[in-house]
């Protein structure tokens, strides 16, 4: 099983002058495989991880997103997965 960590770096909405709570709709895909579909909402300008398991394969890992506001997201392939301690080698 291979693990990917989705990062959510900035996820917010501006309401006038203030930033709010929004949703963003993350899709996750290994090489043309999308592997998850994620409902993020909340808000937060401080990086948060996700750890996601996957039987995909290998290839080059990639997350698209929609979202009302302004989001910004990240993946990578992990070796050793911090909340279960699964490792690939």
């Amino acid at each position: 099983m291979s693990s990917i960590k989705l990062t959510v770096r900035r996820l917010y909405k501006l309401q006038g002058e203030r930033m709010v709570n929004t949703r963003a709709t993350a899709r996750i895909y290994v090489g043309e495989t999308l592997i998850a579909t994620e409902e993020i909402t909340g808000m937060t300008e401080s990086p948060v991880s996700k750890y996601l398991h996957h039987h995909a394969g290998k290839g080059a890992v990639r997350v698209e997103w929609d979202c009302e506001g302004i989001a910004d997201m990240t993946v990578s392939d992990i070796e050793v997965c911090p909340c279960c301690q699964h490792d690939e080698s």
